[in-house]
């Protein structure tokens, strides 16, 4: 009976000692409160730099996070180069400052950023620099936006992306992006990596270029959003596309102005585009040579639309609905139809007539 004790005994300090040597682990992930002031902020930043991500900051509940200065060369806050999540709990971060610097930037490769429930406003790229008057996303990392606004930022000269210019994985999820301006392309958002937009409106945004909603490039899922009230100086002031691969579901495209070319409310330029209950409506083209009020479509371009309509756009030359510049364009139930001053032209438009 002894001997089993012993055995039992030495097994439990075997066991013991086991326990005891296993490293602690290198990261508890705590989440970090930050403090409603600029300081807080950055040194929040910084520090889950320096930590193995994900981490997740806190914002102070309603608080306005007004940025005086700029962090390092061209930006706010400190440049993101790991895996930090946001909850902003209805917070804001803006830029208030006679200084011209973006709010944030996610640098490449490895940065992640994931931004909750805040708004992203009034910052100022400079002119001559990569864009982004808002958000700044490099090749190689992921920005993520759920229930964020994005608005009234502006990006100078030579650089796109009044509101948001990423090359990398870009999602936005219940999101506005809104009354952004851009000098050159895409005044509310320009990307050129993966694009994902659900659920999410993009309004009242202006280019110089083109694509005053959005300018996008590369890859992108597009639903049950409304892109709408946006303007460009050129051409697809709604949404600009650009050797793109492409869907665009149940989504609304609305009310948006091309100064001078075609594509009031899309153009689609040497890309793949579907289009799936969309709705194309009430857009337009103004001055005299541009054409497709609502939509425009290139020579080495091909658009399938299926289930969606297009209807009530408006150009100074024909067409006023669909602009088929010897591309390819599919329509399955979709009604082209009440655009002035044609519906279809110049190439065929296979199911629409007038």
């Amino acid at each position: 009976m002894v001997k089993v004790k012993l055995t039992a005994l030495a097994g439990a300090a075997g066991a013991l000692a086991t326990l005891v040597a296993l490293p602690a682990p290198a990261h508890a992930h705590i989440p970090l409160p930050v403090a409603c002031s600029e300081t807080a902020l950055r040194t929040a930043i910084n520090r889950a730099n320096t930590l193995p991500g994900p981490d997740t900051l806190f914002l102070a509940l309603g608080c306005t996070y007004t940025l005086t200065t700029a962090d390092n060369p061209g930006n706010g806050l400190p440049m993101v180069t790991s895996d930090i999540n946001i909850i902003g709990n209805g917070s804001t971060i803006r830029r208030q400052s006679a200084a011209d610097f973006r709010i944030i930037k996610v640098s490449g490769p490895g940065g992640r950023l994931t931004l909750n429930n805040l708004t992203i406003r009034d910052g100022r790229s400079a002119s001559g620099g990569e864009g982004g008057g808002g958000i700044a996303a490099e090749t190689g990392t992921t920005l993520t936006l759920n229930s964020v606004e994005v608005s009234r930022n502006f990006a100078g000269a030579t650089g796109p992306g009044g509101g948001i210019v990423s090359s990398g994985a870009l999602t936005l999820r219940n999101s506005t992006v809104s009354y952004n301006i851009s000098t050159n392309n895409g005044g509310g958002i320009y990307t050129f990596g993966t694009t994902n937009i659900s659920n999410s409106t993009i309004t009242g945004n202006t280019a110089k270029d083109d694509g005053g909603g959005m300018d996008t490039r590369g890859s992108l899922t597009l639903t049950g959003s409304r892109i709408t009230e946006n303007a460009a100086r050129f051409g697809g002031a709604g949404i600009y596309a650009y050797q793109l691969t492409g869907t665009i579901t149940d989504t609304l495209i609305r009310g948006n102005s091309a100064a001078e070319n075609d594509g009031g409310g899309l153009y689609n330029r040497d890309s793949t585009l579907t289009l799936e209950r969309a709705t194309i409506l009430a857009n337009r083209t103004l001055s005299s040579g541009a054409r497709g009020g609502g939509v425009g479509n290139t020579s080495s371009a091909t658009l399938n639309i299926r289930n969606s309509s297009v209807t009530n756009n408006f150009s100074n030359t024909a067409s006023g609905g669909i602009f088929n510049d010897g591309g390819t364009v599919n329509l399955t139930t979709t009604p082209v139809t009440d655009n002035y001053p044609t519906n279809c032209s110049p190439s065929p438009v296979p199911g629409c007539t007038g």
